[in-house]
């Protein structure tokens, strides 16, 4: 009778919470696998608004001079870009939706690509890569006052080499004013490698399948929904969608959990000896082994799946099957944490040098003007440019510019002590700098240890017209606090302090490079420039 009892209640209790508990892990799982699908082109985008945000470009579709033009094309856009920021294809339009520059290389394999599907005779839905909400392409003439403003696009377009990710956006100036000239699109295909990084960041593996007939006619499960698992199967697939909104391919997601654990174990043998021995002790371990377990396990999987918050289970079972489902699901969150955080580093520093790029700089000074007109608290802007670097690069080559930005980059982190200041790349041979609340004393300190860094690293500039070694430029602005009621936006003093800090490199340029030249303004100040129609 005992027997019979613990078999029913495994059978019609015990096994169906486990099973609910699986696919559970299997619906994490589909979660897993949107998230990173999603956080893998957060990359290709962060670089395509470096790039599409950038007085270079912008200066490359505003010039009629085709030398220069091909200069940008051939500098900016060499196959070693394409490597090392792991894209296929780059593609420049303008504002009448005109393909003005496109290049295709497979970063993996080092093959050269002509794609076909820029030709929207053709391909008139592939239109829908203009980030432009609008089938014209108005200019924006005042500044876009966050990054995240600017008009962009992400998602999937079909070519003839594949599927591929794209991002698109807008050219502009590096301050985000325009007018807009045009768009700039990125994309990396979705191939073999790409898959095999997908798996990993999800731990279960992942494969990418054409579609059926069914699947083509919309019968599939899109990859962004919230549709879950009802029951356990070996293998879930999802549909990706083209641009133009048609299903394109699916992914095939091969789960780790696909069968229940056997009728019969040792801890069912176990607790039949114990019901044997004495009914009561019986039904107390019985409840306290294998009940309660269960249902705690499947209660902290279905609060997590509600919160959408990634943490580990804290678990201590005795049964063999609830161990092996809480190890792999806590394996399983463990990955996602840590892709999460490499991913989210990658959107904020700056590949070459390590160190934060624009996106990070910008926020931090977003964060610094709040505290000048709420708290009163000051700081310091510094735009450092290296001098001569076109000539560098011309001379000595691409690579040898790459190695040189980077030891510049360890140069001036060398001056930098605190959390709450930053150095960080701010586009080709530019650097920009943020000090916190510091006298003019320790700044000039600061300033002369950087310049006279670079005379100790004495790295050779055989046609500079400054020194025989590598020097750098330094336009400085000081924000003062002054207890001025500041009435205007933050974002204006953002705006101010950089052109200022700007025109003190010129400054300092036009007085011989190699040095720097330092500008002082109060929150008055800033507010008359902003209401002053000529500025």
């Amino acid at each position: 009778m005992f027997a019979s009892a613990v078999f029913a209640f495994r059978i019609w209790v015990q096994l169906p919470i486990i099973e609910k508990s699986l696919v559970k892990v299997s619906a994490q799982e589909l979660t897993a696998l949107n998230f990173a699908f999603k956080q893998m082109s957060k990359p290709l985008h962060t670089i395509n608004y470096d790039y599409a945000v950038w007085d270079r470009t912008y200066s490359y579709m505003k010039s009629s001079n085709m030398s220069a033009k091909r200069f940008y094309e051939q500098h900016e856009y060499p196959d070693d870009t394409f490597k090392s920021l792991k894209v296929d294809g780059v593609f420049v339009f303008n504002n009448e939706n005109e393909l003005v520059f496109s290049k295709g290389f497979n970063h993996d394999n080092d093959q050269p690509l002509v794609f076909t599907f820029t030709d929207f005779k053709q391909y008139p839905q592939n239109k829908a890569l203009s980030p432009q909400r609008k089938v014209a392409l108005p200019p924006i003439e005042p500044q876009i006052e966050s990054p995240s403003d600017v008009p962009s696009k992400t998602g999937v377009i079909a070519t003839q080499y594949g599927p591929a990710l794209f991002s698109s956006t807008t050219i502009l100036q590096s301050n985000r004013t325009g007018p807009i000239m045009g768009y700039l699109v990125f994309i990396r295909l979705i191939d073999k490698n790409f898959i095999d990084e997908l798996s990993q960041y999800t731990v279960a593996g992942v494969t990418m399948s054409s579609l059926t007939q069914d699947e083509q006619n919309g019968s599939g499960i899109n990859l962004d929904s919230n549709v879950a698992p009802t029951k356990l199967t070996a293998s879930s697939t999802r549909i990706v969608h083209n641009i133009d909104g048609k299903p394109l391919f699916k992914l095939v997601l091969n789960h780790t959990n696909t069968s229940l654990p056997p009728l019969i174990d040792s801890s069912v043998i176990i607790l039949l000896a114990e019901l044997s021995t004495l009914l009561l002790l019986g039904y107390l371990l019985y409840s306290y082994f294998l009940v309660n377990p269960v249902r705690k396990l499947a209660v902290d999987i279905e609060e997590m799946d509600k919160s959408r918050e990634i943490k580990k289970l804290q678990y201590s079972y005795r049964i063999s099957e609830l161990v092996k489902v809480a190890t792999h699901f806590n394996a399983l969150m463990g990955t996602i944490q840590e892709q999460t955080k490499q991913l989210n580093e990658q959107a904020y520093i700056d590949k070459l040098t390590n160190i934060p790029n624009r996106r990070s700089f910008e926020q931090r000074l977003e964060t610094y003007c709040q505290l000048l007109a709420r708290q009163q608290i000051g700081f310091t802007l510094i735009i450092a440019d290296v001098d001569h670097f076109k000539e560098y690069n011309d001379n000595l080559g691409h690579l040898a510019g790459d190695e040189a930005l980077m030891k510049v980059a360890q140069v001036l982190t060398q001056q930098f002590y605190r959390a709450e200041d930053i150095c960080a790349r701010f586009g080709g041979e530019e650097f920009i700098m943020l000090f916190r609340d510091i006298p003019e004393q320790p700044l000039c300190h600061k300033l002369e240890a950087m310049i006279n860094g670079f005379k100790e690293l004495n790295l050779p500039h055989p046609t500079s017209k400054t020194a025989k070694y590598v020097t750098v430029s330094f336009g400085v602005c000081t924000i003062t606090a002054n207890d001025y009621a500041f009435k205007s936006e933050s974002s204006v003093i953002a705006r101010q302090v950089i052109l200022a800090a700007d025109k003190a490199l010129y400054h300092a340029k036009a007085s011989g490079r190699n040095q720097f030249s330092k500008t002082v303004m109060t929150l008055e100040q800033i507010e008359q420039n902003n209401s002053d129609p000529i500025t």
